[in-house]
């Protein structure tokens, strides 16, 4: 006899339904309502959680949560901000602006506050040419009245456009969290300089940079980075000098006056700012930095986020054991202190499927990567900055997986569906389209290949020029925002390489290669993957299609030396190589190193099935700390042999 559970809905949720299905019958404006926003904040967020899961209610609800005021009161509570996220991502499905309207808002009233602020100080100039007013006492007490409102009403403004800007960049609505953010910016500019004022300029900054970096505002950000540096040094000058005085019954650990995990916070983004415009060494030195100053009493979050951007800049620099050690702390922080369920334990997996995927992990990177969307998907929805960009990362993955196998249609589907997303949310010559398309740009090359042949000749073709004209434009972004000498500009003179030679443009390609090398070099030095990589693309080129055997076997030697120094003999990309240079002595009869390469690849073949062989990486216990993770990582950068 089988038994059936039947769930029985609680009395809370029974009666919250009861309550908005009656709103759905009546209710035009929520002010309507007596007493609604006296309720304690889970239960009003509840409230209007249901509400955005009805289409009816949804117009009341955006005119309800306009008020910055009350949403700003709201995402103040940790446990209570899924629940905001949830209303945002059904709100903004249903294109219901509330990101959009609460930036609004928030400016106007920012821009009002700050006329007035102008106002009364002309007017307090009008004052000081009346040497009567002025003997006047109550004129002068009138002015100190004035002057505390204000910078009462500056300090509440502020606060709420500190957790609406960052509310709003968690959420992947960019573009209004950094008109949110230098507006509050303004604000505290406007305070008298003091301590506070310059912490709180500090924080906005580093939540400004954050926005910046993200959205890929690089010019912003490079003064943004500028002013913050400059304010770090004169707190610390201050401090020195005894201009400021620290209580030691202050529960944040702090140096020089600034608090550690504000300058852990500031660090991380100048790190994550240089590895988006792949300035890797500048990247590395910050994210190193950061690490410095995580302690005891860091917040999570913090920790994870420093952890995770300083995995990947080790990642960059081919430190894979570091980088392991780094990511898989972040992953059980993560889980540990959020669940997995939540944003911060995605952004981990995030990091993670990217160190798996350069270190030759594939399969297992396409799994986390997936993962990761899942849970990015269920919080934000699929019309969401977040959301695209795990879309891109999941389709270059699945092209790396499927490059030796063919079926690119999914890696397809899912870049299309990056681009789609960021089109509507970005502007048209922002780098993360140009990242995106970049991809696809690939994803359509090897498609084309498998349609060279009728009667598919013409769709091979344009694929093919399709392809080209997204290289194109990915790469005139690159040069306008990093010029001619940087890592992406260089990626995409070699993918235009590949792409020429695929189109039998041989010259043309010989010449984007060329380019490639000398860049990844003046910057990389001569043996980082990106230059192996390249060395084996003009290698490629001189071998099966300019007939240039002697030099297309010397770059298969240099890219083959690379690749072994880097990631030891069982790495796949090894294959290319070998198989390239069994090619090349077929083509020239040297019996001899055919047969010797020969040996090799089958070598090669029989160490990637030995498990034996494959790399293990140093794990931390369960209950490691965050300093036991930041010694461990500095005693393993020190030792040489790792």
């Amino acid at each position: 006899m089988s038994s059936t559970t039947i769930i029985v809905p609680s009395l809370y949720s029974t009666a919250l339904k009861r309550f908005v299905k009656t709103l759905d019958l009546t209710v035009k404006n929520l002010n309507s309502v007596h007493n609604l926003r006296l309720l304690p904040a889970s239960i009003l967020s509840d409230i209007y959680c249901a509400m955005a899961e009805n289409y009816i209610l949804q117009d009341a609800l955006l005119s309800e949560l306009s008020d910055v005021n009350l949403f700003c009161k709201l995402i103040r509570y940790p446990s209570i901000r899924d629940n905001m996220f949830k209303v945002f991502k059904l709100m903004m499905k249903n294109d219901k602006p509330l990101a959009s309207e609460l930036q609004r808002v928030y400016v106007q009233r920012t821009k009002f506050l700050l006329s007035e602020q102008i106002l009364f100080q002309n007017n307090e100039k009008l004052v000081s040419l009346n040497d009567d007013f002025n003997e006047c006492n109550g004129a002068s007490n009138n002015d100190v009245y004035l002057n505390i409102n204000t910078s009462r009403s500056y300090f509440k403004e502020i606060d709420k456009g500190m957790r609406l800007g960052s509310f709003l960049y968690e959420c992947g609505w960019l573009e209004d969290s950094l008109k949110v953010l230098q507006m509050t910016r303004s604000l505290i500019q406007e305070l008298d300089d003091d301590y506070r004022k310059l912490l709180l300029l500090l924080n906005c900054l580093q939540k400004l940079l954050h926005a910046q970096a993200l959205f890929c505002c690089y010019k912003d950000a490079s003064i943004t980075t500028t002013q913050a540096l400059s304010l770090i040094e004169q707190i610390q000058s201050m401090y020195s000098s005894g201009q400021i005085f620290i209580e030691n019954n202050m529960s944040t650990t702090t140096t020089a006056g600034v608090p550690n995990s504000l300058l852990a916070n500031f660090y991380n983004e100048l790190s994550m700012l240089h590895f988006s415009r792949s300035e890797y060494d500048i990247s590395y030195k910050w994210a190193v930095k950061a690490l410095e100053f995580l302690c005891h009493d860091t917040p999570q979050k913090i920790s994870v986020d420093v952890l995770r951007q300083a995995a990947k800049s080790c990642v960059v620099k081919r430190k894979f054991q570091v980088a392991n050690l780094l990511i898989n702390s972040a992953v059980r922080i993560a889980e540990n202190t959020f669940g997995r369920h939540h944003n911060v334990y995605a952004d981990a997996l995030l990091d993670k499927g990217f160190f798996l995927l350069n270190v030759d992990s594939i399969n297992r990177s396409v799994e986390v990567y997936m993962e990761a969307l899942q849970i990015k998907t269920c919080i934000f929805g699929e019309r969401n900055l977040n959301v695209a960009v795990i879309y891109e990362d999941l389709a270059y993955a699945l092209y790396v997986y499927e490059y030796s196998r063919g079926n690119f249609n999914t890696a397809c589907k899912y870049v299309g569906n990056a681009i789609d997303i960021m089109s509507k949310l970005a502007p048209a010559n922002n780098l993360m389209l140009a990242s995106a398309k970049r991809v696809k740009a690939l994803i359509l090359e090897e498609i084309a290949l498998d349609h060279m042949v009728p009667p598919n000749a013409t769709d091979y073709k344009g694929l093919l020029k399709e392809s080209e004209d997204l290289h194109q434009s990915a790469l005139q972004l690159s040069l306008e925002a990093f010029g001619e000498v940087n890592v992406q500009t260089a990626k995409h003179y070699g993918n235009l390489g590949r792409l020429y030679q695929s189109m039998m443009r041989y010259t043309d390609a010989e010449e984007m290669h060329q380019r490639a090398i000398k860049i990844k070099r003046d910057l990389l030095g001569e043996y980082d993957y990106e230059v192996g990589l390249s060395i084996g693309h003009l290698a490629s080129l001189y071998n099966y299609h300019m007939k240039k055997y002697r030099q297309a076997e010397e770059l298969y030697l240099k890219s083959i030396h690379i690749s072994l120094r880097l990631f030891g003999q069982t790495y796949s990309g090894l294959e290319y190589d070998y198989r390239g240079l069994l090619h090349v002595y077929e083509q020239t009869n040297d019996n001899e190193n055919y047969i010797k390469f020969c040996d090799i690849l089958e070598e090669w073949r029989l160490m990637r099935s030995d498990e034996k062989r494959k790399p293990t990486y140093i794990e931390l216990n369960e209950d490691a700390t965050i300093e036991d993770i930041t010694q461990k990582f500095f005693e393993m950068c020190n030792d040489t042999t790792l």
